[in-house]
């Protein structure tokens, strides 16, 4: 759901260090290591801003695929030259298969349910080529995620200031983040405020997913910056 946070995501992001091209050079690693097709088409679902998306594009032809179209048109403004169409995870239907499918930055999470984790990865499995391979980053497991955990994060631009606070709670194997923003610009003070609501999975419920969407799955525990990596290949 576009909660209006979203034109702030970048910035909150690099304010932490987050570094998109030494996770893109990594993630290339991953993919020339497992895929078996020739050609380079790659599909980033959950594609969020398009950061990573645009570093990329070096060595794939690259699309994106979102659900919410406030991420969207931060993306297409930052990149008008990669292909990025709205939808759900668990059920956008794109006319085309790709060598390389990819859900990175632990978007997982948004499916609550095995149900819903399944279904997605059967989705990302049949948009994916013989020979393919799906590359996914975690959420945390259940024995990971800490409850009552507060964190900050702060941007300082000449023309903005920024706070995020963050509080975590969990019901049942749902994690739940509060997160509370204070912008600040000479117009004003904004306060923006939303609820993330996360899937808490187990490693044999990630990998029972990609099996049942026959794929053969690997999993790598540090991953491209250290959520660990499921990797799916699709038999030739």
């Amino acid at each position: 759901m576009d909660s209006g946070s979203e034109k702030y995501y970048d910035d909150l992001y690099a304010s932490m260090g987050k570094d998109y091209a030494a996770e893109t050079e990594k993630l290339h690693v991953f993919i020339e290591k497992y895929k078996r097709t020739e050609r380079n088409t790659l599909l980033d679902v959950a594609c969020g801003t398009g950061t990573h998306a645009g570093f990329l594009c070096k060595y794939y032809n690259v699309e994106g695929v979102d659900l919410n179209s406030n991420m969207l048109k931060v993306a297409r403004k930052k990149h008008p030259d990669i292909r990025f169409t709205q939808g759900d995870m668990r059920n956008f239907d794109f006319d085309r298969q790709f060598n390389v499918v990819t859900c990175l930055f632990s978007a997982i999470g948004y499916m609550t349910t095995k149900a819903d984790l399944i279904k997605a990865i059967k989705n990302m499995s049949r948009h994916l080529l013989p020979g393919g391979v799906l590359l996914v980053e975690p959420w945390f497991t259940p024995e990971q995620w800490k409850p009552g955990h507060v964190s900050t994060i702060e941007v300082a631009k000449p023309e903005m200031r920024i706070v995020r606070m963050s509080h975590s709670g969990k019901k049942g194997n749902i994690s739940i983040l509060k997160l509370e923003y204070l912008i600040g610009t000479a117009k004003g003070i904004e306060h923006l405020a939303e609820r993330l609501d996360l899937g808490l999975f187990s490693h044999e419920d990630y990998r029972n997913a990609f099996r049942k969407s026959g794929l053969d799955v690997i999993h790598d525990p540090e991953g491209i910056f250290g959520r660990g990596l499921y990797i799916g290949t699709k038999p030739v």
